[in-house]
């Protein structure tokens, strides 16, 4: 069986200080986080087949939803304060996603149906830096472009009936 290496796991040349975010660090990581996941759901002892219906499938589709919700994110360029506000939202799912797979996990403990609770140990390790990860990125989102004070106007006149119109 193959085993996924973390790239986050290493060290850099570069001072902290002047590190920036890889923009596709936190998405590798959600691929990662969720492989990791299937393969921890498809074993038995973690996760054995009497529970795999309630449990198991339910995490996996947390997994998914991690990386659906980037790519969702992704959709929306910031050059509207729409778009931003839709980014956003998107990033912040995926963080509440995060959260809900920490929860499941901590659901089979809780049940105690895995053998050895320290296999969870890596995904775990991984998803804290999935959060901080996205986070940060969920914080630079920022409205991008070079608009004239007239085009900033028109653009906020545009968004003011759209929200009437709500």
């Amino acid at each position: 069986m193959r085993t996924v290496a973390v790239d986050w796991i290493y060290m850099s040349g570069v001072l902290a200080r002047n590190r920036t975010l890889s923009q596709f660090e936190f998405y590798r990581n959600a691929i990662a986080i969720r492989v990791e996941v299937n393969r921890l759901m498809a074993k038995d002892k973690v996760c054995p087949k009497a529970f795999r219906l309630l449990n198991g499938v339910p995490t996996v589709e947390t997994a998914r939803s991690i990386v659906y919700n980037i790519n969702r994110a992704d959709h929306f360029y910031p050059n509207t304060s729409a778009n931003v506000i839709e980014r956003r939202k998107y990033i912040t799912l995926a963080i509440a996603d995060c959260d809900q797979l920490l929860q499941d996990m901590q659901c089979l403990i809780a049940m105690d149906v895995t053998s050895n609770v320290n296999v969870f140990e890596r995904v775990t390790l991984m998803i804290d830096r999935e959060i901080e990860l996205l986070k940060g990125y969920r914080k630079s989102v920022k409205l991008t472009g070079a608009q004239t004070p007239e085009q900033r106007l028109a653009a906020l006149e545009e968004e003011i009936e759209r929200l009437r119109s709500v």
